[in-house]
């Protein structure tokens, strides 16, 4: 490896695991080139969780992560504390490569609408267990592409919270009949009013639910 490729060998000597299948990359200032660097020459296959989280990422950088081969193992992604907007997701949504994922964090970023019907859209996420998306901007648009989404039917864990989320997005969940596995709904800190409160109480999908907690709403069945 190049003295200019250097910093990839310090990463990984800090960054990797014992087992190898944990490698941390977080807390860096990731730059397009280094990003292209990465991809190109990072091939880690036994690796299976990458906290990618708190570096201060945006999207054209993680374009170029989209189709690496670091990201073909991986069963974790934790991208939270970036300034990912849509374009990111849709990277992420069409790569060739992330199909494995049942873990994505993606809290605290400026996630809209459009990433999240490029998320709910894409087979990608079709083995997801786990998707935070809290404290993005997603808002109503963005909840009803979630919940009419064909490919997250394994999903068990959403967090939503704090999205700009109305009683649009309340109703789409409420009348959802794709997330059948959802066991927990976390959406605090939203434009929540009681009509829409009401329909999340009255759906059969709520009752399905062992947690659902909201700003009016707060329970464990």
């Amino acid at each position: 490896m190049s003295d200019d490729l250097a910093f990839i060998r310090k990463w990984i000597k800090k960054g990797l695991s014992k087992d190898k299948k944990t490698l941390d990359f977080s807390g860096k200032k990731i730059t397009v080139d280094m990003a292209i660097d990465l991809a190109e020459n990072l091939s880690l296959p036994e690796v299976e969780i990458l906290f990618f989280h708190s570096n201060n990422m945006k999207d054209k950088v993680l374009v170029e992560f989209a189709d690496a081969e670091l990201f073909g193992p991986l069963k974790e992604l934790w991208l939270y504390k970036n300034n990912l907007r849509d374009d990111g997701l849709v990277a992420l949504g069409d790569s060739t490569r992330l199909t494995k994922l049942k873990y994505l964090s993606l809290y605290s970023n400026k996630i809209g609408a459009e990433g999240a019907r490029a998320l709910a859209g894409s087979a990608n996420f079709a083995n997801l267990e786990t998707l935070d998306l809290s404290f993005n901007r997603i808002g109503d648009e963005g909840a009803v592409a979630l919940a009419n989404s064909p490919h997250l039917q394994k999903l068990k864990t959403l967090h939503i919270d704090a999205n700009g989320i109305g009683y649009d997005g309340m109703q789409a969940f409420a009348e959802s009949d794709c997330l059948k596995s959802l066991t927990e709904l976390n959406m605090t800190y939203n434009n929540f009013d009681i009509e829409g409160l009401e329909l999340l109480r009255e759906s059969k999908r709520l009752k399905a639910l062992q947690t659902f907690k909201s700003d009016l709403h707060d329970e464990d069945e």
